[in-house]
Parts: structure tokens; C-alpha cells; sequence
């Protein structure tokens, strides 16, 4: 029977935390931060793993809605038509987890910009700008909630 999950976390955390760390001599600054930093982030997915499917499929259904705002705004021409065209195909795509999914729309939303702005579509660009301001907000207010407790945010962690 494979370990679970939770129990080869666990086992890397025991190995950084009982041989690793105690192994590195105390003038190892940096390598001893780095284990700490790397212990840190093992408990952090341990704490969020249950919640993380749901977790992922808001992060892809709000970039999924920034996708269709970006492809509600009007103008852009030839220079960005191609990159226009793999945001709408990369849309309508069902397959792959959610994070997979929400990866690919990021990608085709950069494409887009960037395409307007080297076809010299100041307005086009500025547009899609203005309609992904307030989407990123948003969703980065989520994002600061998710990792409150974990205290990176002064103003969201308790």
C-alpha cells in the first residue's frame, strides 16, 4: 500500500526538521532559512489541502470571467486578432483540472496584451487594461484571504 498524501508531507517535514536542519552548521544562515522556508511551505499545503480544489475552481472561474470581459471589449484589429482568437479557443477548452485551465486563459490573456500593445493598439491595450484592473483586484483580495492566516498579509492576517 502507497503512503498517503498527508503522510509523505509529513515525512519530508520530519526529515527537514530532525536531520537536515539539525545536520547544518549554525554559521549556515542562508541554507538553515531555506529549510525553515521550505518547512513553512509543507505546513502551508498541509493546512490547505482540503480546501484547495475549491480554491482552484474559483481562481478559474474568475479568470474565465476576465476572459469573456477582455473578449467584450471592443476595437483591436489585425495585430492582435490571432491572439484574440486563441483566447476565445482557449476558452471554450473543457479539458484539464482547473488550475490547468485557469493557466492557459492567463497565458492567452498576456498574449493578448502584449500583441496590442506591439501592433500599436494604445487604445485597444488601454481598454483591456481598464476591464482587467478590477477583475485582478478581486480576485487578488481573494487571493490575500486565502493566505491570511498563514500571515502573510498584514493587513488581512489576524
Amino acid at each position: 500500500m502507497n503512503p498517503s498524501v498527508d503522510d509523505r508531507l509529513y515525512s519530508v517535514l520530519r526529515a527537514l526538521q530532525s536531520v537536515v536542519l539539525p545536520a547544518l552548521p549554525e554559521s549556515a544562515n542562508l541554507a538553515r532559512e531555506q529549510i525553515m522556508l521550505a518547512m513553512g511551505h509543507i505546513q502551508i499545503i498541509q493546512a490547505q489541502r482540503d480546501a484547495t480544489p475549491a480554491y482552484e475552481e474559483g481562481e478559474r472561474a474568475d479568470i474565465f470571467d476576465m476572459a469573456r470581459a477582455l473578449l467584450a471589449v471592443a476595437g483591436g484589429g489585425e495585430p492582435s486578432a490571432a491572439a484574440r482568437a486563441g483566447l476565445e479557443t482557449r476558452l471554450a477548452d473543457k479539458d484539464g483540472l482547473a488550475r490547468e485551465r485557469a493557466e492557459a486563459i492567463r497565458e492567452a490573456i498576456d498574449a493578448l496584451l502584449l500583441a496590442a500593445h506591439a501592433g500599436g493598439e494604445r487604445d485597444y491595450h488601454r481598454s483591456l487594461a481598464a476591464a482587467i484592473l478590477p477583475l485582478g483586484r478581486a480576485r487578488a483580495d481573494k487571493d490575500r484571504s486565502w493566505f491570511a492566516p498563514m500571515g502573510f498579509d498584514s493587513e488581512k492576517s489576524a
